[in-house]
């Protein structure tokens, strides 16, 4: 997204100079690019309930806008009797905008997929201590 900022040349000796410039302004352009760690969540999963990458895309797309997704990645962790299962996932989502409007303020926010609860929050190097 673009923000105007004002910039103040009026007390500048150049402000003359750069007022007869037709292509000059007094603001300044500047363009914030949002790398991908700004816009990634961490989602967590309950041991024995699998979710798969389609219904979080699914829930994300329906709740917060169709192209809010970039990307889902996640690996089948957990083996067993039954079907692997995935305990995370890495939501890579179009805007930080959006990562605020999921988490709504909050740290950790639980959501649900068909009744099956999530945990979502920012992505983010963790210190160990």
């Amino acid at each position: 997204y673009i923000t105007r900022l004002h910039h103040p040349l009026s007390s500048s000796p150049l402000s003359h100079q750069l007022s007869q410039d037709s292509t000059m302004t007094d603001d300044v352009v500047v363009n914030h690019i949002e790398i991908e760690s700004e816009r990634s969540i961490f989602l967590t999963f309950v041991r024995g309930i699998p979710v798969s990458k389609k219904e979080v895309t699914q829930l994300f797309t329906e709740t917060y806008g169709e192209n809010c997704v970039e990307r889902v990645q996640m690996v089948n962790n957990i083996g067993g009797p039954g079907p692997c299962q995935s305990l995370y996932a890495l939501l890579v989502v179009d805007s930080v905008a959006t990562m605020n409007r999921i988490l709504d303020g909050q740290q950790i926010k639980k959501l649900r997929i068909n009744g099956r609860p999530i945990w979502v929050r920012k992505h983010g190097r963790r210190d160990v201590s």
